[in-house]
């Protein structure tokens, strides 16, 4: 018996080497799952919180950055494998931004759907749920003292029978049992450190993209459906691999051709491979279309299209580019750019709780003014703090408000010409945009 209990100590302690968290896609199973959403006229961020365990109650904050008219959002999670499912809702307020919690129940790890319903529309987006794993050093420090504890009461039980040999046995169990929990809890931070997942291997074509709207040619003020749909390169079968990228499964961006109107939204999943929105065509001519995603096996990719709002162009010939607001104005470093040279753009928000969206404390794009290049730059201090950080694998969450007031971004202009920015953050849950238009010189100009 004793030989058996020390014997089991020593395979305990050689299991340490084995200890790995459990991961998905380089997600790790501590980490909330989000996916921003833009649904029934309203601006949300889906957040699903990390389990400790299952069957368990499942957590999930419906951030409303633009709540709009509100109105009820339904949402339910359902496993993949064997059906079971669990349902919530929430109501989100008129004109009051912020998070509305609800609770679900999850009885199983593995690939799930969660189901968001509002204002008429239905999306439906993938994900693993996880668990995490209990640390190999763990259970050896749990396994040794519940062998200490059986060594004890067996050294007590043979001293009261008179049977010092086999007494002495248990107790010199009990001390190694002891000495093995305390040195294997000791000495757990430099215990089998984790490894980093391997990095995936690209090996799926890019997704070749079908952009629609509905109507064809919206009249001005007036709603309208834009559709895309995403193919995989080789099958032409529907790509339907998309993964959580910067907190969504897809962003669109809808800028006017003239600059004066832009939209930064994350359509829903209507069906494998087929992400809507539903807009408004506030403005008359010819709009571009970009969508930003990430494909299992392909990697990030940026797709475009273009549609065109029909009307006269009531433009004044003298009015900015971009849709111009008061307030706060980028400086630039250095003042006048030039192509291919590091710029940075400095923003003085004037807030000092700003909080994150998409997982930044902001995020900055930029168009051509011919429309041939959009770019997509996060805010380079929270992109520093996040690397730094030992929890790196954890996005920013919205309940804190720790960001601001200044912002900053580093990048370079690909080629000389005029650019259209936008600078996007959140106060207060809601989501401000700064346009603002650059100049950017040809390297060698002199200027």
């Amino acid at each position: 018996m004793i030989n058996r209990l020390t014997s089991v100590l020593l395979a305990l302690v050689a299991v340490l080497a084995w200890a790995s968290p459990a991961a998905a896609h380089g997600l790790d199973a501590e980490a909330d799952v989000r996916f921003a959403q833009t649904i029934g006229g309203m601006e949300l961020t889906v957040v699903v919180r990390a389990s400790i365990r299952v069957p368990a109650p499942l957590q999930v904050d419906v951030v409303a950055h633009d709540p709009g008219k509100g109105g009820p959002v339904e949402l339910a999670v359902r496993s993949v494998e064997d059906g079971g499912s669990s349902t919530a809702s929430v109501r989100i307020e008129a004109g009051r931004p912020g998070m509305y919690p609800a609770v679900l129940r999850a009885g199983q790890v593995g690939p799930h759907e969660l189901e968001v319903r509002a204002g008429g529309e239905r999306s439906v987006l993938p994900f693993n749920l996880l668990v995490p794993r209990t640390p190999r050093w763990e259970v050896v420090v749990y396994a040794a003292f519940a062998c200490g504890a059986v060594a004890l009461l067996g050294a007590l039980a043979s001293a009261a029978l008179r049977r010092r040999g086999t007494a002495a046995g248990f107790a010199g169990t009990f001390a190694v049992a002891i000495v093995v929990a305390f040195t294997t809890g000791a000495l757990s931070p430099w215990i089998a450190p984790e490894e980093a997942p391997a990095p995936e291997t690209l090996t799926r074509p890019n997704a070749q993209p079908l952009v629609e709207v509905s109507p064809e040619r919206p009249p001005i003020r007036s709603d309208y459906r834009l559709r895309v749909t995403l193919f995989d390169g080789s099958t032409g079968a529907p790509a339907d691999d998309l993964v959580e990228h910067h907190a969504a499964l897809a962003h669109l961006v809808v800028t006017g051709d003239d600059g004066r109107f832009f939209r930064h939204v994350h359509p829903i999943r209507t069906a494998p491979g087929v992400y809507e929105v539903r807009l408004r065509a506030e403005r008359p001519g010819r709009h571009l279309v970009y969508v930003e995603f990430e494909r299992t096996g392909a990697g990030g990719q940026l797709v475009s299209g273009a549609f065109t709002v029909p009307g006269p162009d009531e433009r004044d010939p003298g009015e900015s580019p971009v849709t111009v607001t008061t307030g706060a104005v980028p400086v630039i470093e250095p003042a006048r750019p030039v192509a291919g040279r590091p710029v940075r753009l400095t923003l003085d928000t004037g807030a000092t709780a700003l909080r994150p969206w998409l997982g930044m404390a902001g995020h900055l794009i930029l168009r051509s003014r011919d429309g041939g290049y959009l770019g997509h730059v996060h805010e380079a201090r929270s992109m520093a703090d996040a690397t730094a950080d030992a929890t790196a694998a954890r996005a920013p969450d919205e309940s804190v408000a720790r960001y601001g007031p200044r912002l900053e971004f580093v990048f370079s202009f690909p080629r000389p010409g005029r650019y259209l920015v936008w600078i996007q953050y959140a106060q207060d849950y809601r989501i401000v945009t700064v346009p603002h238009v650059v100049e950017v010189a040809e390297e060698g100009s002199g200027r």
